[in-house]
C-alpha cells in the first residue's frame, strides 16, 4: 500500500495535480456534506468513567441484537460483546478459536487482510479458499472446504469489496458446511440493515457474527463493533477484553445509542443509500462503455469491484501497471489482489462509491481507457 501511495505522491508533485484514488477508504467531502444534513448525534458521553459492554443496560443491548436480526425467542441465550472496531473484534474472535480448540480455519477469500495475520500471530493453522467469479456470479467452493480438514470457516458478507450478498443458493451452501460440524464465523462488518445473515442462521454454539453498523454506511469516526454469539461464551470474551482492547471509548458508547435512535435507520441510512445508488449508476454507465470490464449485478453498499480481462500478476507487474496508469490517467486504485482476490480470475480493482461522483466518473473512465490500450 505504501508503494501505491508513493507512486501517487510522485506523480502529484511532478504534474502539480492531485491524484484521486478511486479505491480509497475515506469518503469524499461531497458524501460527508449530504450525510451531515441527516446525521443527528446522540447526547455525548461524559469523559470521566470507563465504559464496557455491561455499562450499556441489558435492555439497550437486547435492542441492538433485535435490530441486527436476532429473534425475540433467542434474546435470552444470545450475547453481544461491544468493541471499539471490527479489527479488535477479529483479534478477539481468533483468540477465541484458539482457546476453544479449533485447529484449522478456512478463510474464504476475499476477506479483510488482518484475519490471516491474526491467525499467524496466534499460531492458528489456516488455509485460504477462493470464491470464484468466472461466470459473473460468486461461487463458494463447498467441496474444497469440506475436504480440506477445516473445523471453522470465516465468511465475509457481503462478499468483500463487491457489495454482493449471498442468495438462497449460497445460504444452502453455507448450511451444508455447517451441517458437517464446522464452526461458522460471519464477518458482516459492512452488512447493511436487514441484510444480516443471522436472520437466516440462528445463533448457536457454532455460529458467530461480527457487525459494525456505522462502518457499513461509511461513518468511520463514530462507530462500534459487536461480536454476536451464544451467551455461554460471555465470561471468556469479557475476561479477554482487558488483554486485547480495554474499555470502550466515549465515541463507541455514543455510536451504540445513535444506532438505537431513529436517526440511524430513518435518516442516515436512506441518505447513504441514495448517494451510493446514484454513484453506482454513474460508474455503471462508464464501465458499460468498455466490453472488457464488468461489475457484479445486484449489489448494495459503497464498495464495488471492477473486473477486467487483463492478466497482471505479481507485485512487480502490478506496480509497473499502476505507475503507468497513474501517469497516463492521473488516477489511481487499489488492486483487488490486496483484498484477497485471486489474480487468476483477471485483474480487478475496488471502487468506493462514497467518493465524489463527478471525480469518480472521470477517474474510472481514464483508468479504463488506458487499460483498453493494453489489450
Amino acid at each position: 500500500m505504501d508503494d501505491i501511495f508513493s507512486l501517487e505522491e510522485r506523480a502529484s508533485q511532478q504534474y502539480g495535480l492531485p491524484i484521486p484514488n478511486v479505491s480509497y477508504w475515506d469518503s469524499s467531502k461531497a458524501f460527508q456534506k449530504e450525510m451531515a444534513k441527516a446525521f443527528v448525534p446522540p447526547e455525548p458521553s461524559l469523559p470521566w468513567n470507563y465504559y464496557y459492554t455491561y455499562s450499556i443496560s441489558p435492555e439497550n443491548r437486547q435492542q441492538v441484537l433485535r435490530d441486527l436480526g436476532v429473534p425475540e425467542t433467542q434474546l435470552q441465550t444470545t450475547m453481544g460483546l461491544l468493541l471499539q472496531s471490527s479489527t479488535i473484534a477479529i483479534v478477539n474472535m481468533i483468540n477465541f478459536l484458539v482457546h476453544h480448540n479449533r485447529k484449522r480455519l478456512c478463510i474464504l477469500q476475499p476477506a479483510y487482510f488482518s484475519v490471516a495475520l491474526c491467525c499467524s500471530m496466534f499460531s492458528l493453522d489456516y488455509g485460504v479458499e477462493q470464491i470464484s467469479f468466472s461466470d459473473g456470479r460468486p461461487q463458494i467452493p463447498v467441496d474444497k472446504i469440506l475436504s480440506s480438514g477445516y473445523d471453522c470457516v470465516w465468511i465475509t458478507s457481503p462478499v468483500f469489496c463487491t457489495g454482493f450478498y449471498f442468495d438462497e443458493e449460497h445460504k444452502r451452501n453455507i448450511a451444508q458446511i455447517k451441517s458437517k460440524g464446522i464452526t461458522i464465523i460471519f464477518d458482516e462488518s459492512l452488512a447493511l440493515p436487514g441484510k444480516e445473515l443471522i436472520r437466516s442462521f440462528p445463533i448457536d454454539p457454532e455460529v458467530f457474527a461480527i457487525y459494525s453498523p456505522h462502518k457499513a454506511i461509511s461513518i468511520n469516526g463514530l462507530k462500534f463493533a459487536i461480536i454476536v454469539c451464544e451467551k455461554c461464551y460471555e465470561d471468556f470474551l469479557e475476561q479477554w477484553i482487558d488483554v486485547f482492547s480495554g474499555a470502550l471509548g466515549g465515541s463507541n458508547r455514543d455510536a451504540v445509542f445513535h444506532y438505537l435512535s431513529p436517526n440511524y435507520l430513518n435518516c442516515c441510512y436512506p441518505t447513504y443509500k441514495r448517494y451510493v445508488e446514484t454513484a453506482k449508476a454513474e460508474v455503471n454507465s462508464i464501465v458499460d462503455q468498455f466490453p472488457f470490464a464488468t461489475m457484479l449485478s445486484h449489489t448494495e453498499g459503497h464498495y464495488v469491484n471492477i473486473f477486467t480481462d487483463l492478466d497482471v500478476q505479481g507485485r512487480s507487474s502490478i506496480l509497473n501497471l499502476l505507475n503507468r496508469t497513474i501517469r497516463v490517467s492521473l488516477a489511481s486504485f487499489i488492486p483487488s489482489e490486496l483484498n484477497g482476490f485471486s489474480p487468476e480470475q483477471g485483474f480487478s480493482f475496488r471502487v468506493n462509491l462514497t467518493g465524489d461522483i463527478v471525480e469518480l466518473k472521470g477517474a474510472i473512465g481514464r483508468i479504463l481507457q488506458y487499460f483498453s490500450t493494453l489489450r
